[in-house]
């Protein structure tokens, strides 16, 4: 994993839970994991993940200490086993099980295109068994940074309005709270998004491609950055300026941008 510091933007990439990565076992032999399975950005703020769960693969238990959003880049059918009562409970209510093959068991299917914002609860979580034939993939944006007073009062949520559809030109906002903002942007060669106050921002990249970050004011735009973003890497950017991203490659672009309050 890289980590590096260039005109106030931090960008990391890296594939792999990393050989130093620890897992602990509790008292009953159950071994604890991080919360995905590779780290791609870490800071102060925010810890940017992608889950990775191949077809067949069970994700290990782990503890969710931070509140997040989960956005799912591919389907799932998943199951879960030997879940405590609250986690069944909590499981039952938030996710749609319908009629598949995980109906009878503590399972749903995880739509692409789906995104959730779940605060940090600190309960052991049992995993799940990828029980599908896909392999699940998800970008996990951790949010580090404490809740102020205001904050408290966030729950969670979730969206599946463009589940099914391709994603939409331009910048989409997904999802916003007290705590936060979601944001898709999808940019064809050539194309920008329209100009925002982005703040502190955590950004997974989907669809790699080579942008350019420009801000608004007088006497006339300035480029902030320009650089390559590879797909499934993970950048941070703080910034007081209206900016506008502008896909300078020759491929479509894509990726989600959580905008912290």
């Amino acid at each position: 994993m890289t980590d590096v510091i260039v005109k106030g933007i931090s960008r990391g990439y890296g594939r792999g839970v990393s050989a130093t990565t620890e897992f602990g076992v509790d008292s009953e032999g159950r071994r604890i994991g991080p919360v995905a399975q590779h780290l791609l950005l870490e800071n102060e703020a925010v810890n940017v993940w992608q889950v990775d769960t191949p077809p067949g693969e069970t994700f290990w238990h782990h503890y969710h200490h931070y509140d997040y959003v989960l956005f799912h880049t591919s389907e799932m059918l998943g199951v879960v086993y030997n879940a405590e009562e609250d986690h069944e409970r909590i499981w039952r209510a938030r996710m749609e099980r319908g009629a598949h093959g995980a109906a009878e068991l503590l399972g749903a299917i995880c739509y692409e295109h789906s995104l959730l914002y779940i605060p940090g609860t600190g309960f052991l979580s049992p995993g799940y068994v990828n029980i599908g034939k896909t392999r699940f993939t998800a970008a996990l944006i951790e949010v580090k940074r404490p809740r102020r007073a205001d904050q408290e009062g966030v729950g969670f949520s979730r969206t599946d309005a463009l589940v099914g559809l391709p994603p939409r030109s331009g910048s989409t906002l997904l999802l916003e709270n007290d705590r936060l903002r979601v944001y898709e942007t999808a940019l064809e060669a050539g194309q920008a998004d329209q100009p925002r106050a982005r703040g502190d921002c955590a950004t997974f990249v989907i669809d790699g491609g080579r942008v350019r970050t420009v801000a608004d004011g007088e006497p006339g735009d300035q480029v902030v950055a320009e650089e390559e973003r590879p797909t499934v890497s993970a950048w941070w950017s703080s910034t007081d300026d209206t900016t506008r991203l502008v896909n300078v490659g020759d491929v479509n672009y894509r990726e989600l941008a959580v905008e912290l309050k």
